[in-house]
């Protein structure tokens, strides 16, 4: 009996602690709850500071999303809010500067909220995190890469503050099989299209071929050669006319600060 009563202060213990050490304030709106391993149950509010078991220390922006790993405990995730409503897919036409309404510059949580209420919950996020340029950011960078499908969405900044800075559509995240995929350019090239498709569509610009270090060859499209940027580039298989197109990038935010000074 002095074995089991132990056994259950020991439980509740644990349970008391588990929760003063995630609980936040939880006056806020918007919450999410976790149960966590020991079965303990908190509410955690949107804006709340959260002292961690393993000491560190994570701040939860109102409608965006982290993940918080606690040593020998269950992952806390924060869903990202949608915002209005359902975007056509045919609208989300991509850009040098824009996925259709969602223009470069727009703060995170409104552009990552409609892609949330067009496509659902992305199938992966890094949460913010400092960037060493692999996704066309500059390194040192705060920024934090979504991605539903094969659609990656770059947003810059810190979790208050934060802008949608860029996106790379390319199959070699898979999910060939998301409604992303059906995503189009202005003049109506996706992925999957053949390198012949790419040069017929776009005969009036200048079509370069090179080979990034990171991506390997890829297409960039100009509208002359005197343009210090891209407006679209991306991975193709080969030069061939049936080679495929096999990924669709806006121009790298870094380059993009350093051609605006």
């Amino acid at each position: 009996m002095l074995v089991g009563i132990a056994i259950g202060l020991a439980l509740a213990t644990v349970s008391v602690v588990a929760f003063f050490l995630l609980s936040g304030d939880t006056t806020a709106a918007e919450t999410t709850t976790t149960t966590v391993a020991d079965g303990a149950t908190t509410t955690i509010a949107d804006g709340a500071t959260t002292t961690i078991a393993d000491g560190a220390t994570t701040t939860i922006a109102d409608g965006a999303t982290t993940t918080v790993t606690i040593p020998g405990e269950t992952t806390l995730a924060v869903t990202i809010v949608p915002v209005g409503d359902p975007i056509p897919v045919a609208d989300l036409t991509m850009s040098a500067n824009d996925i259709g309404p969602l223009d470069f510059g727009t703060a995170a949580n409104e552009v990552l909220g409609r892609l949330a209420a067009t496509f659902g919950q992305p199938t992966d996020d890094t949460g913010f995190i400092v960037g060493n340029g692999s996704f066309g950011e500059c390194p040192g960078e705060s920024i934090r890469v979504v991605r539903w499908g094969p659609l990656n969405i770059v947003v810059k900044g810190e979790p208050s503050n934060a802008t949608f800075v860029s996106y790379r559509l390319d199959l070699k995240y898979g999910g060939i099989t998301s409604p992303t995929t059906d995503m189009a350019t202005l003049s109506g090239l996706r992925v999957g299209d053949t390198v012949g498709t790419l040069e017929t569509i776009y005969q009036g610009y200048v079509i370069e071929y090179v080979v990034d270090q990171d991506v390997g060859l890829t297409f960039e499209l100009r509208s002359s050669q005197s343009d210090a940027l891209p407006l679209l580039w991306g991975p193709v298989d080969s030069q061939a006319e049936d080679a495929l197109v096999t990924g669709i990038y806006s121009p790298d935010s870094c380059d993009q600060e350093a051609a605006t000074g």
